[in-house]
């Protein structure tokens, strides 16, 4: 049932186009770091797609950068074609500032970043 609800989160939240064949193979970490990042959720979708989420506030902001190369490191380290960050936050502020912040911030094109209310992603 979850992977279900990563699927439809994946594609319906985040707009995936992945194939079908990637999503027989999800896997859902919860509560789990990331170099030294606490993740609400890792998500890793057939061997092509890793997906951090995590709560936002003003302290996220400030660890944009760090969180996006940390993402971007285990995307390719493990070969992955795609990293999206999802931040939660039912805050339009923080919602602002996190955008402003990741254009400064050098990342490639196979990099996503998502801002979503807390509800948004309540499934997963």
């Amino acid at each position: 049932m979850e992977n279900d609800h990563v699927k439809d989160f994946v594609r319906n939240v985040l707009g995936c186009g992945c194939d079908e064949e990637v999503f027989r193979h999800i896997d859902v970490e919860r509560d789990v770091a990331a170099g030294d990042i606490r993740l609400m959720r890792r998500i890793k979708v057939g061997g092509r797609l890793l997906v951090y989420v995590l709560d936002a506030d003003a302290g996220t902001i400030r660890q944009l950068q760090s969180i996006i190369k940390s993402g971007m490191e285990e995307r390719d380290s493990s070969s992955f074609n795609r990293f999206r960050l999802v931040l939660l936050s039912d805050d339009d502020n923080v919602k602002n500032a996190v955008f402003k912040a990741f254009k400064a911030i050098i990342a490639d094109d196979r990099v996503h970043i998502h801002v979503l209310r807390k509800d948004e992603a309540h499934e997963i």
